[in-house]
């Protein structure tokens, strides 16, 4: 074989190769491409449910957020109309003219005395506005229904807005407007938190 053939058959034979290695590279690439493009779309795929789950847990999490600050805002102008309601009826009874006074204090009064020989304390400034007759008012009408007429003023007086604490020996029944008053909201603002937070 001439020396022009050997070398034309190298160079074919290097040919075929480089071709050979060009195809199954080629074919390698491709099938690398194809599973990276696969993976990328799995990747992707779970990106986008776990995106989607976030948002919806974000979604949730902004509406409960919402919800709550909704409650609060809405319990506290409830407590804004009961604070309002409360201080409106406690300077409409501070306010009445004196002998409508004195009729409400007489009318609290009477139901609650067992002896008829209680005392009332009464705040300094209802000492004097009362007047002279309110003790006698009551103790006639106590006479009337059949009772011990005796209640007297006590000598000492608390530092109340209005009302009366009657005194029974060592116990005292505290019938101050602050006191009713308390009592009341407590039940009221009671209501309003079932109303707000019912239970499950």
């Amino acid at each position: 074989m001439s020396l022009e053939k050997i070398i034309e058959r190298i160079e074919q034979d290097a040919k075929n190769q480089a071709e050979e290695i060009i195809k199954n590279a080629s074919a390698s690439s491709a099938k690398i491409i194809q599973e990276a493009k696969e993976r990328a779309n799995q990747v992707k795929a779970q990106a986008l449910e776990e995106s989607k789950k976030q948002a919806g847990v974000h979604k949730q999490r902004l509406i409960s957020t919402a919800s709550l600050d909704l409650r609060k805002d809405i319990l506290i102008e409830k407590q804004r109309a009961i604070d309002s309601a409360f201080q409106e009826a406690m300077d409409n009874l501070l306010k009445m003219r004196d002998d409508e006074y004195q009729k409400v204090i007489v009318k609290m009064i009477l139901p609650n005395v067992l002896t008829g020989n209680e005392e009332i304390i009464l705040s300094e400034r209802d000492k004097i506005r009362l007047g002279k007759g309110f003790l006698d008012k009551i103790n006639n009408e106590l006479s009337k229904a059949g009772k011990k007429g005796k209640l007297t003023i006590a000598k000492d007086s608390y530092n109340i807005l209005g009302g009366f604490v009657l005194r029974r020996g060592n116990i005292e029944l505290n019938n101050s407007f602050e006191s009713l008053f308390n009592s009341i909201r407590e039940d009221i603002e009671s209501e309003v938190s079932k109303v707000l937070f019912p239970t499950v």
